[in-house]
């Protein structure tokens, strides 16, 4: 049967805003929530979004961050990752792939968006980034995001 989240997370009302990604589990750091998105150059914000990424909220104290891939993460919802694996090259035998993974801000037009986790959440939190919508000229600060 199809799920549209992996067991473990849940919608529902968010403290923040709307609905939020909730988690049902205790949740380590450092694990692999999921793909947010996936870019796709005819929609206009040239990404389709998974049900991950339509229901996390922003936070200035985040639950995940958001990484990047330009090759599909061969990762299941509880994996483990290093976050800090950005430029290292990997060999899997039948291909050679360098940059899997990157921070958001380093490469924002990968082909994966997706979340991993920055802190041990506990059955009950939300899980939540910290972004903002828009880059601000006059600073550069922020990220362009759907």
């Amino acid at each position: 049967m199809y799920r549209p989240l992996p067991d473990g997370l849940t919608i529902k009302n968010s403290p923040i805003e709307g609905l939020g990604l909730f988690t049902n589990i205790s949740i380590k750091k450092n694990t692999f929530i999921g793909v947010t998105h996936i870019r796709d150059e005819q929609f206009d914000n040239k990404y389709i979004r998974t049900p991950l990424g339509g229901f996390y909220n922003h936070s200035n104290d985040p639950t995940v961050m958001r990484m990047v891939s330009d090759t599909l993460p061969r990762l299941k919802f509880g994996d483990e990752i290093d976050p800090k694996m950005a430029g290292k090259k990997i060999k899997d035998g039948k291909t050679d792939r360098e940059n899997m993974y990157y921070n958001l801000q380093d490469k924002i037009d990968a082909k994966f968006m997706f979340i991993v986790t920055v802190k041990d959440v506990k059955p009950g939190d939300e899980l939540t980034a910290n972004y903002n919508l828009y880059t601000y000229p006059k600073t550069g600060v922020g990220i362009q995001m759907i």
